[in-house]
């Protein structure tokens, strides 16, 4: 099978990303409208062709699009911030140890790995910057990362627990993505750079982790900032992230290839999380985004301990919570609704009991009422930190992705339109990395639309327009327009940004709902997706470069076969599934007319893609396993 690459400047380099693809045929896709209210209707299935129906909306802009531009942002948020900005405490990386990762993700020399010059990974983050960048990338190396420097006058020097955590998180989460067979095996002739910095950002996890156990450990067990500063909800978010690190280097890392493990950082992060549980578990959440944050830390903690008595303790707390708090929580904010609806929906899918489902569908209710789908925003609120459209894109999130059925698709086009609104019409992207436009794009990237890469509204992208690519702490809305209120880089917000961007489905190697249900031997049955199909045996068309079933629902365990029929004379397709747990599929690409079959087994329920990887912005749909 032919592979060809494509180049993006994600973790602040040149990183040269393997895809199983056979080349484009350049074609772009064609603009859709959309104009359907995201409160309206109930068909289940996620429309991923056509607009969000925004005024001022890019007609190209689509879901499929953002399930990849999502992706994009994620990976540039948090890049060229963590190892080249200076924004925090660094350490200097072991040569040994970069040279043992080498050796462990490139044994191809044909697919070499490179170390970029003047990096600054760092141990501790800040609390906050300005973004705008000290030197002209233009006039550096592409491996010269001096290029991402921030100006350290404008630092606020204090080291908070929720921005270290969600760093952490969001390090811990890409380096499950790195880990994913999208980017090859070390053998192979492609994606070296990917696994290396997995490898890479795995270590400035464990690094910043053991910082905030040295440094930020009170006397009562719980984590404060370095200015004593008590953060409950950053104490829930810590606990996320040392959960996720044990899971990642102990028996979690199965689902990595084993590539992390590591048998004393994973004693380390297990006990670090269990103590921190310890401190929290009297602890009764105060808002929904402290309640949420809670029962999303303590599924992962349930997930990744081997101790069945703290696994049960967790996950009891977590529907204590869920009960006490979520589930009859109604309020006239936007964000603690949205917030609310994610930690039913994390709850749920560790339990997979269905009334948690019903309780977020009760709030989303309460947010279509509150929704101006015509400008993507809400009625009752003007002003939007980074943290507050993270809370809302994951909320909406976890719904459209383990939701009730009814609830998918206008949770999908709520999410579209918000998107599209706050982060790139409102300019809360400040820039985005070039995409195909770059002068160092691949021949496949520059067959792509740019709008996978970036919004048309966040140009001009770097070098041009100066900034770190990154979200701003805070915009407005007037009624009639939107404007950027304070552009300081906030890695609290920022990072939780980045992680619910990473989520949005469908995801590589990333675990937004560890298969908590499935670990504990619950398997229900596969339930019929309105607008799809649910079956053993599919068909799948693809014609006109679309396919003609976006939406398929399948048991986990079972065997599924997939007739794909290409219709289109002389276009080339294929058919590829890929999701959860490393789970990765694929027909080769050839033209058509022809018909192909895949077979395949999916043990892990969840939300699988599958796309054309030629025409990865128009060919697309989702696999719900149960």
């Amino acid at each position: 099978m032919k592979r060809s690459t494509y180049l993006a400047l994600g973790l602040g380099l040149v990183l040269i990303v393997g895809v199983a693809c056979g080349g484009g045929d350049g074609e772009e896709k064609e603009a859709t409208e959309g104009t359907a209210s995201p409160a309206a209707g109930t068909d289940a299935a996620i429309d991923f062709v056509s607009a969000s129906g925004i005024q001022g909306g890019d007609p190209e802009f689509n879901y499929s699009v953002l399930t990849w531009q999502g992706y994009w942002l994620s990976r540039d948020h948090f890049g060229p911030f963590v190892m080249a900005s200076g924004m925090g405490i660094p350490f200097e990386p072991p040569m040994d140890a970069v040279q043992q990762a080498i050796q462990m993700v490139a044994q191809n020399p044909n697919d070499p790995a490179m170390v970029p010059q003047n990096m600054a990974p760092l141990q501790a983050v800040f609390a906050s910057g300005s973004p705008t960048l000290i030197n002209d990338p233009s006039t550096l190396p592409p491996l010269d990362f001096q290029a991402f420097r921030l100006d350290p006058a404008s630092f606020d020097q204090r080291v908070t627990v929720r921005g270290q955590a969600e760093t952490m998180l969001k390090e811990s989460q890409w380096a499950h993505n790195f880990a994913d067979p999208h980017f090859g095996d070390p053998q192979g002739d492609f994606g070296a750079q990917q696994r290396f910095i997995g490898m890479m950002v795995a270590m400035l996890a464990q690094m910043q982790g053991q910082y905030a156990m040295q440094n930020l450990v009170g006397d009562d067990g719980l984590y404060h900032d370095s200015d004593d500063t008590l953060d409950e909800t950053g104490n829930w978010v810590m606990l996320h992230a040392l959960a996720d690190i044990s899971g990642l280097t102990g028996e979690r890392g199965d689902l990595n290839h084993g590539r992390y493990m590591n048998q004393d950082s994973h004693s380390m992060f297990d006990g670090a999380a269990t103590q921190l549980f310890r401190a929290l578990e009297q602890r009764e959440p105060e808002s929904a985004r402290e309640g949420a944050a809670a029962v999303r830390a303590l599924v992962y903690l349930a997930w990744t301990t081997g101790d069945s008595s703290v696994r049960d303790a967790a996950l009891a707390k977590a529907v204590s919570i869920a009960d006490d708090i979520l589930v009859n929580f109604s309020s006239s904010d936007a964000v603690e609704n949205a917030a609310a609806v994610a930690g039913l929906i994390a709850v749920d899918a560790a339990q997979r009991g269905g009334r948690f489902r019903d309780a977020a569908d009760a709030l989303f209710q309460r947010l279509a009422g509150d929704f101006d789908a015509g400008h993507g925003v809400f009625e009752s609120r003007d002003v939007y930190n980074v943290d507050d459209v993270a809370w809302i894109v994951g909320g909406l999130n976890a719904l459209a992705q383990q939701g009730n059925d009814a609830s998918k698709g206008p949770a999908a086009r709520m999410l579209l339109a918000f998107y599209e609104s706050t982060i790139s019409l409102a300019g809360m992207q400040l820039s985005a990395p070039p995409g195909k436009d770059g002068a160092m794009a691949g021949e496949f990237e520059k067959d792509l639309p740019s709008v996978v890469y970036y919004h048309p509204a966040d140009t001009p992208p770097p070098p041009v327009a100066g900034k770190l690519p990154v979200p701003a702490e805070e915009i407005t809305w007037d009624g009639s327009a939107w404007s950027v209120t304070s552009e300081r880089f906030v890695p609290a917000g920022a990072m939780h940004l980045a992680n619910e961007l990473n989520w949005i489905g469908p995801h590589l190697g990333s675990i937004p709902f560890p298969p908590l249900a499935e670990q504990s031997g619950t398997q229900p049955e596969a339930s019929a997706t309105a607008g799809g199909t649910t079956a053993d045996e599919f068909t799948v068309v693809g014609e006109d470069i679309s396919f003609d079933e976006t939406s398929l629902s399948a048991a986990a365990g079972e065997q599924i076969t997939i007739t794909f029929e290409n219709r289109d004379q002389g276009v080339p397709h294929n058919f590829h599934v890929f999701g959860p747990g490393g789970q990765d599929e694929k027909t080769a690409i050839e033209e058509g007319p022809l018909t192909q079959t895949l077979t395949l087994t999916i043990e892990e329920p969840g939300s699988y893609a599958f796309v054309c990887d030629v025409h990865p912005g128009r060919m697309t749909g989702e696999l719900v396993v149960h």
